[in-house]
């Protein structure tokens, strides 16, 4: 007689891998896109850690390296996740790492929050999202989605992952997704590549001296001041992004 143990054993050695090499196949150009976005964090990251590998406890950017190396290992995870099939799971990671971020540019660009960090005097890394929403707008609204929809439990994220098959909504089973059903993760895609965006321009407007080549911002001729930017190569996923979301709120079983 078959045991849960046995299916829980099942997915994990058979199922899983066979259900992740789907959903990496069908997203294939947002694979691609995820890869470029984190290492040209990590590049950049990497390039100051090169000239700077000293610990220096009074530099906020030593601090603001670690946060965000750190956090993009976490936005890597999370885009894992998205791809292994999980609803609800993917945005818990995106809103940690929105708000290590945050944090970091909050540290790096404000005197003040950084003698607070040193003196572990009250700190609130919340703080960190007023703050730097003031030069990032969507980061308010963003980091505020995550947390209502996915992170503080309430009756908009109590209910399990369901599926429909066969035109009846079934219960997911772990983080399997059915051949045929590979769409459905499309608004988890979708939030990762954004918020990882958002993330690497925190990256560049913090570390931009280090970068190789600027993805999100460039800077403005005959002036020491930066403007954001979008590649064309970027606008085709955020024009795919939007079309998506429009869907699903005009129709609810649109991710189904």
């Amino acid at each position: 007689m078959r045991t849960m143990q046995d299916t829980a054993l099942n997915y994990l050695r058979q199922l899983a891998p066979d259900s992740t090499a789907r959903l990496t196949a069908y997203f294939a150009a947002e694979v691609e896109e995820m890869s470029l976005l984190v290492s040209r964090a990590m590049e950049t990251l990497q390039n100051y850690y090169r000239t700077n590998p000293q610990q220096d406890p009074e530099n906020p950017k030593q601090v603001a390296f670690g946060l965000m190396t750190k956090g993009t290992n976490t936005l890597m995870a999370a885009f894992q996740l998205s791809l292994s099939g999980y609803l609800w799971e993917p945005s818990i990671l995106l809103r940690s790492s929105l708000e290590g971020f945050s944090t970091a540019w909050d540290l790096v660009h404000n005197p003040a929050r950084f003698e607070q960090w040193k003196a572990n005097r009250k700190f609130d890394s919340t703080y960190s999202i007023s703050n730097v929403k003031e030069v990032c707008e969507e980061i308010g609204k963003l980091y505020g989605y995550l947390s209502k929809f996915s992170v503080h439990t309430s009756a908009l994220n109590s209910s399990p992952s369901m599926v429909v098959t066969d035109g009846e909504p079934k219960f997911q089973f772990f983080g399997l997704v059915a051949p045929g059903k590979e769409a459905i993760r499309k608004t988890e895609i979708y939030l990762s590549l954004f918020v990882s965006y958002v993330c690497l321009q925190l990256t560049e407007l913090s570390f931009h001296q280090y970068a190789v080549e600027l993805e999100t911002i460039e800077r403005i001729q005959g002036a020491d001041l930066m403007r954001t930017k979008v590649s064309e190569r970027h606008r085709v996923i955020v024009d795919a992004m939007k079309e998506h979301f429009s869907k699903v709120a005009a129709d609810g079983h649109a991710s189904f």
